[in-house]
């Protein structure tokens, strides 16, 4: 049976090897997965394409998948509006559409970092428990939403609580291997495309796996998870019990899709424990402080708690440290530029005294004009008028 990469590639989606796992550990689970990633990386390419391998309907009138635009979305489209009937009876049923979420099976929240904070809120019930104005959302299974890294101009940090109900925030690789760009150039967009029994059954599979653990690799992950976040929270960094939770469901996904693919190794036990970690905590979505020195020294303790070995995967995380240190100055960078163009600050009113004394300049100075000026340059000829209250203001 092809790997879940492989798979991946039948439906036109390239370059996603390194992070297949996390992806396909998300469709094992069922749990909410963020993608963070540049434009045109293939975000909601990605989503479009598994629903299609999942045999969830994406192009009719009850098609169960559909991707929200967070940024534009109204809640009213998400919803629906209030049935007039079930109203007159006392109770409260929504009007369906093919906008409505009611009968969704796959979800894409799109450009989740571009809506404002008080519309992200309003998502964080359908993430967490899966529930709008507290009805239950009866067919959901798959949450996917995504956005582009901080430091693009409109885009808006997550709250942290928003943030933390995600299983997984993936970072979308930035560069494409030269094998893949050509893939991803020359791929047939015109191929039809059915549901995958190879990915139902591959997701079955590993599952059972997962269900089924030995329990010397549960309690190894158990270990492990204890003594990162005992540590992580004498440090002062919040490892919640749920985030914690997700992490041990993380794992042992990761664990059982290497024991199926017969590649459970040293090596990929000590990866599994750096990619789930990193992948459990991406602080790059939000504007608290990435705290990545203490994250690394709690993760120290619990290596070395659990495997004995720490050189390897410390390097790991001083990598992942360094790649994402780039998107936090492009972060700082673009807030710069856009405190730039607001031009300078009157210093007892700040920016909204400045927009007044312009607002004032324009209508006072073209008023001079029309008037003063008119009278000065036409009737009496005197090209050589300046207007007074430009220069005042």
């Amino acid at each position: 049976m092809k790997n879940f990469n492989r798979i991946l590639e039948d439906y036109g989606v390239y370059g996603y090897s390194e992070i297949s796992k996390p992806i396909l550990a998300s469709l094992i689970t069922e749990e909410p997965v963020l993608l963070v990633g540049e434009h045109g990386t293939g975000k909601t390419l990605l989503a479009e394409k598994l629903a299609l391998a999942l045999g969830i309907r994406t192009d009719d009138a009850n098609k169960e998948f559909i991707a929200y635009d967070a940024s534009k979305a109204l809640f009213e489209d998400v919803v629906g509006f209030p049935s007039p009937e079930s109203l007159k009876k006392g109770e409260l049923e929504y009007i369906e559409s093919p906008l409505t979420i009611w009968n969704k099976r796959f979800i894409l929240i799109d450009e989740i970092s571009r809506a404002e904070p008080s519309m992200q809120n309003k998502w964080l019930e359908v993430i967490r428990s899966r529930r709008i104005m507290g009805k239950y959302i009866p067919n959901l299974q798959y949450i996917f939403a995504a956005m582009n890294p901080l430091g693009y101009l409109g885009v808006n940090p997550l709250d942290e609580a928003l943030a933390d109900r995600f299983f997984l925030i993936v970072n979308i690789p930035e560069n494409f291997k030269d094998n893949d760009l050509k893939k991803i150039i020359n791929s047939n967009e015109t191929k039809e495309l059915r549901q995958s029994g190879e990915l139902i059954q591959l997701i079955k599979n590993i599952k059972n796996i997962a269900e089924n653990l030995p329990e010397e690799h549960a309690a190894f992950i158990d270990d492990f998870i204890i003594n990162f976040s005992k540590k992580a929270n004498e440090l002062g960094v919040s490892f919640s019990p749920r985030r914690a939770a997700m992490l041990k469901r993380a794992l042992t996904v990761f664990f059982a899709i290497d024991i199926y693919e017969d590649n459970l190794s040293k090596k990929n036990i000590t990866e599994n424990l750096v990619k789930a970690t990193q992948y459990s905590w991406n602080p790059y979505v939000t504007d608290d402080d990435p705290q990545i020195d203490k994250l690394k020294e709690a993760f120290y303790f619990a290596t070395k708690k659990t495997t004995g070995e720490t050189k390897s995967t410390i390097k790991n995380f001083e990598k992942y440290k360094n790649n994402n240190q780039r998107k936090k100055t492009r972060q700082n960078t673009a807030t710069q530029t856009v405190n730039l163009s607001r031009g300078s600050t009157n210093a007892s009113g700040g920016d909204e005294d400045g927009d007044l004394v312009s607002l004032l300049k324009i209508f006072g100075v073209g008023a001079e004009l029309l008037t003063v000026g008119f009278y000065e340059m036409v009737v009496k000829g005197n090209s050589n008028w300046e207007s007074k209250l430009e220069k005042k203001l």
